[in-house]
């Protein structure tokens, strides 16, 4: 099928059906992007409030570059199934929006100063310590956020840490239930135990040949291979190509050159500004007014620095009297700047309107950067050069290697004219194999393609990431098909032995617990087997397997002159027989109050985030969610 489309890929009627393609992609395409930027429709709604499609949008990307950034190097956008996400998300989202309802009914409330307070205090908006509001809003600005919707996500999430706390922290423990919780942790016992591995009663154990044949005519129709390929495959990475390349000094002196252009084109602006938030509570009109009026108090001969102090809504700067230090094109929003490099020092420029609100601003002074010398420049000038040069090289071998992959009828030619080296991957199955390659699911997804596995012809160039990509070629195909008898025997005995060896030895183990529960003594039941005694265990005691504490404390308190006993499966499927002989009270007179206060917090806050937990499920159920 691949080979006739290749043949036919230059016809007209190739040429008239990608036309329709193109033409629908671009229509669909078109639409749902201006689908998504206005709005209009909102996916859910959460007792009246909408979840909009802006909303359902950001929060998908967000989680979509979470997963990418989770998967490393191996990335593959395309191994995740949009629907299923965007479903997730949406779920989330409405359980977001049914807290914050349920918050905002609650009368909670986050000020404005503990936003600007958080804010200020965060370590990744500081430079050299202090809070820098350039650096804020880069920092903001690369996560997709403006000033006011990061104010407004912030202000989301410290809302529902608020009314965690309010649930979690009004859990208590009672003295009374303290003291017994506190005297069962603090309980020690006295135990015995021996265990009884399973390989002492299999090695006496035996499985007739017609007991296995019996098991395999029965589990046959299961018993199937996995589909399995081997493929060969040349690999073009960008870090082997970068190794060969030569940077003379001609090219090093025209980069620096270029440097020099640029850097005397780099003019910076120490600047200050007032900012006039636009919000909820502060129109767009509103605000225009407000500073307005400070622009003619200014013009009137009051000081710019003052009022900055007194009224702007720039956190950051206000207190330093709007100074927002050096700033260099590509800093602000281009109104911003516009308005900036219009300026001669000491001017103040007229209202600007910007995202945030309305400014007014101020040149302080000009500078201009200083560019290095060429002496401490060559270095990184070199390593540029050849990633540039090896970016370039990479993506004419690729665009080459594709064309060569698509002609050849295996290997031998894109290797010899790229001068790659053909290499191997031994038979692997669709779960991956033991090579880092053979685990990639995009080479997965390709190595098990019915086509590719029916034509035997080289696949597409396969990009690894954006530096490595490798073409590969299925050289054998092991398909699925049924186990003979001769193939499964071995594993199918070795099942039934452990059955019935499990079988005998639990036998084994009832007739054990029976006779110590009469007489209470182990040695005869032990026979063969290491008996252990340990005294004054405690539940995290480490002397015996968990298995073996777990169940010495769940079991009864023996009667007076008798023994507990019963049985526990261990780890490694071998049965132990554990005894409790005796069973000893906590003395809590040496808890100091600090300690049981200490033991009281720790329980209170576990029934805090359970009492959490079922208020957010209340909560979402109870919400009325009208889906679209």
């Amino acid at each position: 099928m691949l080979q006739g489309i290749r043949d036919n890929s230059k016809g007209i009627v190739a040429k008239v059906i990608v036309g329709f393609i193109v033409l629908t992609f671009a229509m669909f395409g078109v639409d749902s992007l201006v689908g998504l930027t206005q709005g209009s429709n909102a996916p859910a709604t959460v007792n009246g409030e909408e979840i909009t499609e802006r909303d359902l949008y950001q929060a998908t990307q967000l989680q979509r570059r979470s997963i990418l950034a989770s998967m490393g190097e191996n990335a593959d956008a395309s191994s995740i199934d949009d629907s299923l996400l965007q479903s997730m998300v949406l779920n989330s989202l409405i359980q977001e929006k049914s807290l914050i309802v349920a918050a905002t009914d609650q009368n909670m409330r986050i000020s404005d100063a503990m936003i600007d307070d958080l804010i200020v205090n965060t370590a990744e908006f500081q430079v050299s310590g202090s809070f820098n509001a350039v650096q804020f809003d880069q920092v903001i600005r690369n996560v997709g956020f403006t000033r006011l919707t990061y104010r407004a996500s912030l202000r989301k999430d410290l809302l529902l840490r608020q009314q965690r706390a309010g649930i979690a922290l009004s859990s208590y423990i009672l003295p009374s239930s303290l003291k017994r919780i506190v005297a069962l942790d603090r309980q020690v016992r006295d135990i015995r135990y021996f265990s009884m591995p399973i390989e002492t009663v299999r090695a006496s154990t035996s499985i007739s040949q017609e007991a296995v044949k019996a098991d395999f005519e029965a589990k046959k129709n299961g018993l199937n291979t996995q589909q399995k390929v081997a493929v060969e495959y040349v690999l073009l990475k960008q870090q082997d190509l970068a190794v060969n390349i030569v940077i003379t000094d001609a090219e090093i002196d025209e980069q620096y050159n270029q440097i020099i252009a640029s850097f005397s084109a780099q003019e910076q602006r120490q600047a200050a500004h007032i900012l006039i938030e636009v919000t909820d509570a502060v129109d767009d009109e509103t605000a225009l007014k407000m500073i307005t009026v400070l622009q003619e108090r200014i013009n009137a001969g009051e000081d710019f620095a003052v009022l900055a102090r007194e009224a702007s809504n720039d956190f950051g700067s206000a207190d330093n009297g709007g100074d927002l230090g050096i700033i260099a094109r590509g800093d602000f929003e281009d109104a911003f700047e516009d308005a900036l490099y219009a300026l001669e020092a000491g001017e103040m420029s007229p209202p600007v309107k910007s995202e945030s609100g309305y400014h007014l601003i101020k040149a302080l002074r000009f500078t201009k950067n200083q560019a290095p010398s060429l002496d401490d420049s060559k270095e990184s000038i070199i390593g540029e050069l050849k990633i540039s040069k090896a970016e370039q090289l990479y993506l004419e071998k690729l665009e080459k290697l594709t064309d060569l992959a698509f002609i050849s009828g295996d290997l031998a030619d894109p290797a010899a004219e790229l001068n790659l080296e053909i290499k191997t991957l031994g038979a692997f199955s669709q779960a991956g194999g033991e090579n880092l390659l053979s685990q990639n699911s995009k080479v997965l997804r390709v190595a098990f393609s019915e086509d590719f596995i029916k034509e035997g012809l080289n696949s597409g160039p396969i990009e690894i990431d954006n530096q490595t990509a490798l073409v590969l070629r299925i050289t054998e195909h092991f398909p699925v098909r049924s186990q003979t008898f001769e193939e499964v025997a071995d594993q199918l005995k070795e099942q039934l032995l452990t059955k019935k060896a499990l079988e005998q030895l639990e036998d084994r183990a009832k007739l054990a617990i029976a006779q110590i529960g009469k007489t209470g003594d182990a040695s005869a039941s032990a026979a063969g087997f290491e008996l252990k005694t340990l005294a004054n265990v405690t539940r995290i005691d480490r002397q015996a397997p968990p298995e073996v504490i777990g169940k010495a404390f769940s079991m009864s308190h023996p009667e007076a002159g008798k023994v507990s006993v019963d049985i526990v499966t261990l780890a490694d499927n071998s049965l132990a027989i554990v005894i409790v002989d005796k069973v000893i009270d906590a003395d809590l007179s040496g808890i100091s109050e600090d300690e049981m206060q200490a033991i009281s917090n720790a329980l209170a806050g576990r029934l805090g985030d359970q009492a959490y937990t079922h208020f957010v499920q209340e909560t979402q159920e109870a919400a009325e969610v009208e889906r679209l």
